[in-house]
């Protein structure tokens, strides 16, 4: 009795986030109530194919045996009991699809009309009477929506319903708004309706990939005009790549790709004397243009392949280097603290003349480094992009003992966020996971990383676990030496780069975190794809 009481509380009409934040709190309220559980587990579930399959392959769900009148309840156990294969699953899809759009008249919610043609899709022959009426209501609501992304939405479900004679009176509509869009410098919007003019057949696909390299030049040219003096804006160069990425392999007028070709010169242009003014040392004597000739990088598998193989910089051989060279000067004999000092005027490192030197030439191998991987990058964007599913198959797949069990997402977003060319995004994400997982693996090899013996035990920072004295009980023979001192170097020496210090605390512009992103974001992947070969681990 007192289960009947709850389910018939249930509000006939609230849906969506009203019907699910009453079903949480009554669930809440009743822990024991299995049915109401379930109840909260149908309606919380998504409304897609395998969403719903999934919840139903959970050991504890079962549909509730109480009657039940509100209609979004009864439109998702007809669609799941539809998907089940039920005895009776025609007249199941039936009701759903008639709850669906009974709930989008009601909330405007385009969700529930999307599944309702999604579910007559599939059984096509047993709504024929009913098509011209859903096809006049999806030219009703069409020009009503007011996001494009929702139009463009709408038009992929319903295409299957809509007749030839009703495509034109859409794309003289999209055409108005696409201009409108150009119009309002609202560029997002008018990517959608190229999107929309492809998927009615207006342009071809590879008209479709040239108006949206027109799109995307477009863009970055508002972008431009807009532009404030000694200001950075990475998003420039990315939407001027991203437009000659669209039109690659399509003949197009040689002019086209030409223009947008010179646009990106200038903007990379723009990008170096930024990284001067910024202070950045990132010339580099080599012939990058020759390297990636001789390796014939010419795609995102050989790309990766390279960048994968790169070697971490060997400290000791090139500091055994740097001491056949005679850096002792003039000035050197007068002054024995070379201090390295920041853009606000204070002090972050202290070192000796050699030591400053050998900074110098160290960051000198990193940002050739860092132009190595920028330039490959690039050949690697041009030839695809690739998803996040392809990244989290990458990950899991590797089986790293340097991801700690449960931060997989952590880093699958990170290193997704490289791949988008937003370093300074998968800097913030990497930087915190990295000091956890170089914990992880002393906890494995038996060792302490937190601050057992002080009466508030605290984990230790980030500058002691990444010591570079030798016998340093926290990572010495855990971790490759080269890698260890180029981790203390880039991440926490005060002399160097400091990049997890300054990132961390705010004290690294937006630019610098850009440049030096991809080179935390390389680093990343290579302690993945390679654990074994820099960390010693557990057998």
């Amino acid at each position: 009795m007192e289960n009947k009481k709850v389910f018939e509380g249930i509000s006939k009409d609230k849906f969506s986030n009203k019907l699910r934040m009453e079903l949480f709190n009554a669930s809440k309220n009743d822990i024991d109530n299995k049915q109401l559980s379930n109840l909260f587990k149908l309606v919380d579930c998504e409304l897609t194919d395998d969403s719903i399959k999934e919840l139903l392959n959970y050991d504890n769900f079962s549909f509730p045996k109480i009657k039940i009148d509100n209609i979004e309840i009864l439109a998702k156990i007809n669609d799941a009991k539809f998907i089940l294969g039920d005895t009776d699953k025609l007249n199941c899809i039936q009701k759903s699809v008639e709850y669906y759009i009974q709930i989008y008249d009601q909330i405007n919610d385009l969700k529930y009309l999307i599944r309702a043609l999604e579910l007559v899709r599939k059984v096509k022959s047993i709504f024929k009477k009913r098509l011209l009426k859903l096809e006049e209501k999806i030219l009703q609501i069409f020009p009503l929506l007011e996001s494009p992304y929702y139009k463009l939405r709408l038009i992929e479900n319903s295409l299957f319903l809509i007749q030839q004679s009703s495509f034109k009176d859409l794309i003289d509509y999209a055409l108005v708004q696409l201009n409108n869009s150009y119009e309002n410098n609202d560029y997002r919007n008018a990517e959608n309706y190229i999107t929309i003019l492809n998927k009615l057949r207006h342009f071809n696909n590879n008209e479709s990939k040239i108006q949206q390299a027109l799109c995307l030049e477009k863009k970055g040219d508002f972008y431009i005009s807009q532009k404030e003096p000694n200001t950075y804006y990475p998003t420039i160069l990315t939407t001027y790549t991203e437009a000659l990425k669209e039109v690659k392999g399509i003949s197009i007028n040689g002019e086209f790709k030409t223009r947008l070709e010179q646009k990106i010169k200038i903007e990379q242009r723009n990008h170096s004397e930024m990284l001067k003014k910024a202070g950045i040392p990132f010339q580099s004597e080599l012939n990058i243009n020759e390297i990636v000739r001789n390796e014939n990088i010419e795609d995102f598998k050989t790309g990766l392949n390279f960048i994968l193989q790169l070697p971490i910089i060997e400290t000791e051989k090139l500091k055994s280097k740097n001491k056949e060279k005679d850096k002792n000067t003039f000035l050197g004999h007068f002054f024995k603290d070379y201090l390295h000092i920041t853009n606000k005027g204070t002090v972050s490192g202290k070192s000796n003349e050699e030591d400053f030197y050998f900074n110098i030439s160290k960051d000198y191998y990193r940002n050739s480094l860092i132009k190595i991987l920028r330039e490959i990058k690039l050949i690697m964007d041009f030839d695809k992009q690739i998803s996040k599913d392809v990244i989290s198959t990458m990950v899991i797949n590797s089986e790293s003992l340097f991801i700690p069990k449960g931060r997989e997402y952590f880093f699958i977003e990170g290193i997704y966020q490289g791949f988008q060319n937003n370093f300074i995004l998968a800097s913030h994400i990497l930087i915190p996971q990295i000091e956890n997982s170089l914990k992880n693996l002393i906890e494995l090899n038996g060792r302490n990383a937190t601050k057992n013996t002080e009466e508030i035990q605290n984990d230790n920072t980030l500058g002691s676990i990444l010591g570079i004295e030798k016998n340093n009980k926290m990572l010495d023979k855990i971790c490759s030496r080269n890698l260890l001192l180029e981790l203390n170097s880039y991440l926490v020496d005060g002399n160097s780069v400091n990049f997890r210090n300054r990132l961390c605390h705010g004290l690294i512009s937006p630019l610098e975190t850009d440049y030096y992103g991809i080179y935390l974001w390389w680093l990343t992947i290579k302690m993945i794809m390679q654990t074994e070969k820099y960390f010693e681990t557990p057998k």
